[in-house]
């Protein structure tokens, strides 16, 4: 399994962590992982801090972040919603459901423009 010990910090000029990465990067210095500073940039300034309750909690936004990306595919044409696996498709069209569903209960309707989203009407087309 793939671990990490260390990371690369840049720094700006009070001192303070303003990027993290895994590679050594030009003008970064190594850090160790669990430096306070990188606890702190990360917000696990926690005392009682578990990595266990800590990927629980960002598992939600990881998912909106993997369905973002999946919209940008397919907005730019680089895959097909239908070249997803089913199931995958099925979760996606759900929670994209139920997001217009909760959007439509408690946010304004946002006049954006037409996206190209894998939720689009039978007439249309990308």
């Amino acid at each position: 399994m793939y671990q990490i010990n260390m990371l690369y910090a840049i720094r700006n000029k009070e001192g303070r962590i303003v990027s993290l990465s895994e590679t050594p990067q030009a003008g970064a210095e190594a850090v160790d992982i669990k430096n306070k500073e990188v606890m702190d940039f990360l917000s696990i300034n926690d005392e009682e801090f578990s990595a266990e309750e800590f990927l629980q909690q960002s598992d939600m936004a990881v998912a909106r972040i993997f369905e973002d990306l999946v919209d940008v595919l397919i907005n730019k044409n680089l895959i097909l919603f239908t070249d997803l696996p089913p199931m995958a498709q099925k979760k996606l069209l759900g929670r994209k459901l139920a997001r217009n569903i909760n959007r439509g209960e408690g946010e304004p309707e946002q006049h954006e423009e037409k996206s190209h989203s894998f939720l689009i009407e039978d007439d249309e087309t990308l």
